[in-house]
């Protein structure tokens, strides 16, 4: 069968099967990363990979774990503007439902805060984490921790107390949980600790 291994043949005639196969098929994800697989290592290379990557998730839209699979395959490559379409292809899904994850915000915002404008962009995604977790005390303290690893931290502190303002009005004792995480986060800073985001204060 087309979804079964395909065996040593021309790199032509192994596209075909899979061709064959997704067209048959096209909500087999295992066959579609195959199929990526197969163009990235011994097909048409990466761009012919990411051209199936694209089919795949028009093919299975719902599909997040396909689009965090993509994320890793780019870092394999090194670029850093295609892992960045593959994050914010992520972000642009994050509507509702089990889509819905704080962690997958956390590795966007650890990846801004590694590479490029760092910034405006963790602004711009640490925003975008807010609107998607309106009144979560949590999610205001995953977008202060990125402020503090790069050490804006008097912008962190506004945020914080911006955070408490909402959310005390939202819901009185809603905000306990970023007093918490600015207790240890200002310890840290009197204590001329790192800040870093792979330091774990969460947890200090």
């Amino acid at each position: 069968m087309a979804d079964q291994a395909i065996t040593a043949m021309s790199a032509e005639a192994k596209r075909a099967e899979f061709e064959s196969g997704t067209a048959a098929n096209p909500g087999n994800g295992e066959l579609w990363r195959r199929f990526v697989r197969f163009e990235r290592e011994e097909g048409g290379g990466i761009e012919a990979a990411r051209a199936v990557y694209e089919r795949l998730l028009a093919a299975l839209p719902d599909g997040e774990t396909y689009m965090w699979d993509w994320f890793w395959r780019e870092r394999e490559f090194g670029d850093v503007d295609s892992q960045r379409r593959a994050l914010q292809r992520w972000a642009q899904a994050q509507g509702g439902g089990f889509l819905r994850s704080k962690s997958g915000w956390s590795t966007y915002l650890k990846f801004e805060i590694n590479n490029g404008d760092k910034v405006e962009r963790v602004r711009a995604v640490g925003e975008a984490l807010l609107v998607n977790f309106p009144m979560d005390p949590h999610a205001y303290a995953i977008y202060i921790r990125a402020l503090a690893a790069l050490a804006r931290h008097v912008e962190a502190q506004a945020l914080a107390r911006r955070g408490v303002k909402e959310l005390s009005a939202f819901c009185r004792g809603h905000d306990e949980f970023i007093w918490r995480f600015m207790a240890v986060y200002l310890k840290r800073l009197r204590e001329r600790r790192s800040t870093a985001w792979d330091e774990n204060m969460f947890n200090d």
